[in-house]
């Protein structure tokens, strides 16, 4: 589990889901867009340490994001995501901590830390949306992207391979077959990255997450350009 109680992407995905996908073209908005939602929905947090949230590793959806560590220690996210439709997806790997995290969700953003945190948030937003401690559910009709679950399984693929080299080798055999070229793919872009920087932080470290996050925009190319994605 990562830095702020999400529950990470783990496991072998099936086969069956990376075999197509489907393509709408849709106007989203640009990573600036993000980035500047993001800055005015942060201004409601005050923090000792803040981390970038560069991209989402995990889905093909964009977005940005910040890591808020307070005085206390404790943790407070805000993702801001290119539809609502991704904020909710993505909110469905989390896996709420009822002892100390509440959750703020609206449009296309959600928070979530200790309450009066994601309630100042939701402040500054100017929106009365009360804390949850419940994951909302996806819209009726949702159907999952299989570029989603290619994303889930590159990102995973690369997180073993930081935090247990033996694993990835024994393993990589069982790999290709999911995703012909992963491994290679994984290996070029951590380097790409500097493992340095990625090797020389536990898995724990808020800091990890936010380095990690950089990935995001290579494991959706590497996933686009599969021989599993459609190329239409």
């Amino acid at each position: 589990m990562s830095a702020g109680g999400r529950a990470t992407a783990a496991g072998a995905i099936s086969l069956a889901v990376l075999v197509s996908s489907s393509c709408t073209s849709t106007a989203t908005p640009t990573t600036h867009d993000l980035a500047a939602e993001l800055e005015k929905l942060g201004v409601a947090l005050t923090c000792v340490r803040a981390l970038p949230l560069y991209d989402d590793v995990y889905h093909l959806a964009s977005m940005r994001g910040t890591i808020c560590v307070d005085s206390d220690g404790s943790i407070t996210q805000i993702r801001v995501f290119d539809s609502p439709t991704a904020s909710l997806v993505a909110l469905q790997d989390w896996a709420i901590d009822t002892d100390s995290q509440w959750l703020v969700q609206n449009s296309n953003w959600f928070a979530i830390g200790p309450r009066q945190h994601v309630e100042d948030v939701a402040t500054q937003a100017e929106v009365a949306v009360p804390p949850t401690q419940s994951i909302p559910v996806l819209p009726k009709g949702y159907r999952p992207n299989p570029l989603d679950e290619c994303a889930q399984f590159v990102s995973s693929t690369a997180y073993t391979y930081l935090t247990d080299a033996s694993t990835f080798d024994s393993d990589r055999s069982a790999f290709e077959k999911v995703l012909p070229g992963v491994t290679a793919e994984v290996e070029s872009l951590i380097q790409k990255h500097d493992s340095a920087d990625l090797r020389g932080l536990a898995p724990e470290d808020p800091a990890f997450e936010s380095e990690f996050s950089r990935l995001g925009p290579d494991v959706k190319s590497f996933c686009r350009d599969s021989s599993t994605a459609d190329p239409n």
